[in-house]
């Protein structure tokens, strides 16, 4: 189940990077989300599961997709002129990254604590855990999102009350 999940999430993420479409690359992007949902669900994390299909893929794809479908009215313009140095340079930086995660990895502690003494099974995640944990642990962060969110309801209604 891991492989699927993880070849769901990978393909879909690669599916948004190479998308010529915006549209498609947003539907791409719900296809990764479903697939993280999915390994939170084998991490036994089914909070965290329903958060990401409700909160990332109901929620804010669609909004990107509202506004991706709003302001796309027009074709963009070709490049006049090509820069091969520009990719190039870029794949040798993803190489170099990719090189030095995996090097990471493979010379962290926890990896070899993993093949000595074995992995343990994930404990589920419950709502009343998750509550008690934000309330009691996390209760000024909760509160700081909440006052962003309401300052960012504040301002767009200012923006929308300006226009009519």
């Amino acid at each position: 189940m891991f492989i699927t999940f993880a070849l769901i999430t990978l393909l879909g993420a690669l599916g948004m990077l190479l998308q010529k479409n915006v549209v498609m690359a947003g539907l791409c992007m719900v296809a990764a989300f479903f697939g993280v949902a999915g390994l939170f669900v084998l991490l036994a994390n089914p909070v965290a599961a329903a958060f990401q299909i409700i909160v990332y893929t109901g929620a804010i794809m669609v909004l990107v997709l509202f506004v991706i479908m709003m302001l796309n009215s027009h074709e963009e313009e070709k490049a006049e002129v090509a820069h091969p140095i520009q990719r190039w340079l870029s794949l040798a930086l993803l190489a170099a990254m990719a090189f030095g995660a995996v090097k990471l990895v493979l010379a962290s502690g926890g990896l070899k604590d993993l093949a000595t003494r074995g992995g343990e099974l994930p404990r589920a995640m419950s709502l009343q855990a998750v509550g008690s944990t934000l309330f009691a642990d996390h209760l000024l962060g909760f509160e700081v999102a909440g006052l962003l969110l309401l300052a960012a309801m504040i301002g767009a209604v200012a923006l929308t009350k300006r226009n009519l």
